[in-house]
């Protein structure tokens, strides 16, 4: 079976970073894998959006649209995304349903706040982006949380290798 495995979290958590590593390891090991990134979506695909609560909903929505496209062509998919509110996460799981892994990527508002890769937090704190999403609250967990990876607790290449390993007891029909 197929499975999407979307990573969520805050900005500067570092999903993207592991999902990149994921996708990586995984094209190494000859796994048939789909790379999504809710950045480059917002640049085609999505470019039309807003950032009101509608508009994010529906990001996410065609995001997981494709997710579930490119799972009907037998591949699996690594998604990135912040997917802060549950709604989010309910659609993409009404979309994706037993398919779907989430791994939750956390670090501390502070942390992501210094390590800030796209000036986002800069921008907020300075008026000139009025709708960050989840800044300066916090991104709630989901109540199903399946994985969780905290990103200061660890180094980028343990916590790549913990999601590998959610991935390798995932995809059991896969030699990875």
């Amino acid at each position: 079976m197929t499975k999407v495995f979307w990573f969520f979290g805050r900005s500067g958590a570092g999903k993207t970073t592991l999902a990149r590593n994921l996708h990586r390891a995984l094209l190494d090991r000859k796994v048939p894998i789909f790379y999504l990134d809710g950045d480059d979506m917002r640049q085609g695909l999505n470019s039309d959006l807003t950032f009101t609560p509608e508009a994010r909903l529906e990001n996410h929505r065609r995001i997981a649209e494709v997710a579930r496209l490119a799972v009907g062509q037998k591949l699996n998919v690594v998604a990135s995304s912040m997917a802060p509110e549950h709604g989010q996460r309910d659609t993409v799981k009404k979309i994706l349903g037993d398919q779907l892994t989430w791994i939750y990527v956390h670090a501390p508002l502070d942390i992501c706040m210094q390590r800030d890769p796209k000036g986002l937090y800069q921008r907020a704190r300075s008026g000139k982006l009025d709708k960050l999403i989840n800044y300066p609250f916090d991104v709630p967990r989901p109540e199903e949380r399946e994985h969780y990876i905290d990103t200061v607790a660890q180094s980028v290449e343990a916590a790549s290798q913990d999601v590998l390993e959610i991935v390798q007891a995932s995809l059991a029909d896969f030699a990875i």
